[in-house]
């Protein structure tokens, strides 16, 4: 098994084990928010929800387009 999952694997057992997510945050050194998360992603996913995933963004809002593409684009648009 991954080191990280490892890790947050040992997160999620000991909030199952003390249901108090202040003491968990405070023993492993995370925050709050970090901790629900991959609560959230373990109990979705199980330990396949721990590993790493992508920080690459799903969309980009304001990609630029070349000219080349414009054209086939204007082109498409023609019919």
């Amino acid at each position: 098994m991954e080191a990280n999952i490892a890790k947050r694997l040992k997160w999620v057992q000991l909030y199952e084990q003390f249901q108090n997510a202040g003491v968990v945050c405070l023993k492993c050194g995370i925050s709050r928010s970090t901790l629900r998360k991959w609560l959230k992603r373990y109990q979705s996913e199980g330990i396949e929800g721990l590993r790493d995933q992508s920080k690459r963004p799903k969309t980009i809002p304001f990609k630029k387009v070349d000219l080349e593409e414009e054209a086939k684009i204007l082109d498409l648009r023609k019919c």
